[in-house]
């Protein structure tokens, strides 16, 4: 199932994703020691480019990978960036050819041992694949409650489609696809949101698509979400400050 193939999705992803990627790109940056600009670099499963519009930072020549085709319609700064149509276990690109290959929240949804020996085919020798993702933790500045609404509200009538989130990331077994993990990176950046922002931020969530793909409509979820979430903004127009999670991993291709 892909949860992102259709238009009003990419759109609502493309207005409502919160773009804290600059954040994660200068993590690479100083992690990687990264002085002058990298020659190529891809970002699979880019979805609008967002995490892909910041590789320009680091790179000369920047390409984006996704699965769907609306997605790609909605990618920003297409006339610097290389987008292209493709699966992460199958991509466009000759072999040993990437300085550097990312991928922000995404690599829960791959066949994640074949996306691996292809990460391995496209980049060059000891270079890296960086895997990151920046999720919702349900922590907003000053409003306990709002940790106990999201999983006993929202979650019991949105849960999360099926990830895969038990994959074994021991070197031991990414051995066999010539990786390493060198190292991994915990930590949370801010967002601000008005109650319409986390609105459009909530039904960009697979959670919700999955849910109108069984039948639900968009306007009685924003209807729904609109009651629920107006107990934690005092006023119309105000702003709360909201916690996301962040992790990475960076995998050191062996040879």
């Amino acid at each position: 199932m892909n949860y992102f193939s259709s238009n009003e999705t990419a759109a609502r992803y493309s207005k409502g994703r919160p773009n804290f990627h600059p954040v994660s790109i200068q993590k690479i940056k100083t992690f990687l020691q990264i002085e002058h600009k990298l020659e190529r670099v891809v970002d699979i499963a880019c979805g609008t480019g967002l995490s892909t519009e910041a590789l320009l930072d680091i790179a000369e020549n920047v390409f984006g990978t996704d699965t769907s085709p609306e997605m790609l319609k909605n990618a920003r700064s297409k006339e610097v960036i290389n987008y292209a149509i493709a699966q992460a276990e199958k991509q466009p690109f000759e072999d040993n050819t990437f300085d550097l290959v990312t991928v922000c929240s995404a690599v829960h949804w791959f066949r994640i041992d074949d996306f691996l020996l292809e990460a391995n085919r496209l980049l060059k020798s000891k270079a890296f694949l960086v895997l990151y993702d920046n999720y919702f933790i349900s922590e907003m500045e000053g409003v306990p409650e709002f940790s106990d609404w999201f999983p006993e509200i929202y979650l019991k009538r949105f849960p999360s489609p099926k990830r895969r989130n038990d994959y074994d990331w021991s070197n031991s077994n990414l051995r066999n696809k010539n990786f390493s993990v060198v190292s991994e990176d915990h930590f949370k950046n801010e967002i601000t949101f008005t109650k319409h922002e986390l609105i459009l931020y909530l039904t960009s969530q697979s959670n919700i698509t999955d849910a109108v793909i069984r039948g639900e409509k968009y306007p009685e979820i924003e209807f729904w979400l609109n009651q629920e979430l107006s107990q934690f903004f005092a006023k119309k127009n105000s702003s709360r400050i909201i916690y996301f999670g962040n992790w990475m991993k960076y995998l050191k291709r062996n040879a």
